[in-house]
């Protein structure tokens, strides 16, 4: 990636990964808007991969672009990519992830290794049925379609 602060290059590998498609198909359906610092921000927490990245740690590789990078500025960015469906806050850790299915329209069960921190994304139209179907029985309406839960990941089951 080039030290500029914007290239060609930091749009096109923000775009041209497996959720490309998706991802300019969201830009273009909501009108999202990613100027440079939003894609570069985008490109930290896709590179997280199932880990996540805290802003913190989103900061520090912020500041060897832009030395002067505050955490208001990263925070701004996380803000506006959540709002726009493109990636989650995993509250329980305060780590952000790209969102595997960009619809917010179908809940996305978040499991949270208790050991090694890894992040698996399910969704699942049963859950989301479920959940809306119950919640309405109560009155109520579903705001935040995101569940997480704690578990012990498959390769750490494996160690114990």
């Amino acid at each position: 990636m080039s030290n500029k602060p914007y290239s060609l290059i930091t749009r096109e590998a923000a775009l041209s990964s497996s959720d490309g498609a998706g991802l300019r198909e969201l830009i273009e359906s909501k009108k999202v808007r990613l100027t440079p610092l939003r894609e570069r921000v985008y490109h930290f927490v896709r590179h997280a991969k199932e880990k996540g990245i805290s802003a913190y740690q989103i900061l520090e590789l912020m500041k060897k672009y832009n030395p002067n990078a505050k955490p208001t500025t990263v925070y701004r960015s996380l803000d506006y990519l959540q709002q726009a469906g493109i990636i989650v806050k995993i509250e329980c850790c305060s780590k952000f992830v790209r969102k595997d299915n960009l619809s917010s329209e179908v809940m996305t069960l978040f499991m949270i290794c208790s050991s090694c921190g890894t992040i698996i994304q399910h969704t699942d139209n049963n859950i989301d049925a479920y959940i809306e179907k119950n919640a309405m029985e109560y009155g109520c309406a579903v705001q935040k379609k995101n569940i997480e839960i704690r578990v012990i990941c498959p390769d750490c089951r494996q160690k114990q």
